[in-house]
């Protein structure tokens, strides 16, 4: 912890967001200080989509260096199913694979357009590393893999497909 810079919250906290806020605001604007490696999805997925971007990563300006990470599972899949396998399985698999592969591509540098809230900044980061790894791109974030969905949401998508037929 000392060795690097960490920026500690407690998500639950909402007093606490603001105070991140300020924290993250302050690291960008000290040129000193590296870059904050962020994962703006919150959770993983299974290597086929990237999911929703929480807008706080996007809120705080500078600039964006989007990465695209995907793992390819001919050796070995390193996808884990935390609602299938426990860690113990997990580990297991992934300590007897032959190999794990994965692809990492590093995108240009991308900055808040003008007129462009956190939220379309966030979709636009989110697109474009899907296209970079050939992953769907979801409409909904990572509180779906361990949640109900709520009914407003299934509404809307019954809405949006009765318009479609």
């Amino acid at each position: 912890v000392k060795a690097c810079p960490h920026v500690w919250f407690e998500r639950s906290e909402i007093k606490d967001r603001h105070l991140v806020t300020k924290r993250l605001r302050e690291h960008v604007a000290d040129k000193s200080k590296l870059p904050i490696l962020i994962f703006p999805e919150g959770t993983c997925i299974n290597n086929t989509s990237v999911m929703m971007f929480k807008k706080g990563s996007f809120e705080i300006g500078g600039t964006i260096y989007p990465v695209a990470i995907k793992y390819d599972p001919q050796f070995g899949d390193a996808f884990w199913n935390s609602s299938k396998y426990n860690i113990v399985s997990y580990l297991l698999r992934i300590m007897t694979s032959w190999a794990i592969v994965c692809n990492v591509w590093y995108m240009p540098p991308m900055v808040r357009e003008e007129g462009e809230d956190a939220v379309q900044f966030a979709n636009r980061v989110r697109s474009a590393i899907a296209r970079q790894g050939g992953l769907t791109e979801l409409p909904w974030d990572g509180g779906l893999k361990r949640a109900k969905v709520k009914d407003t949401f299934k509404e809307e998508q019954q809405k949006n497909y009765s318009k479609m037929l």
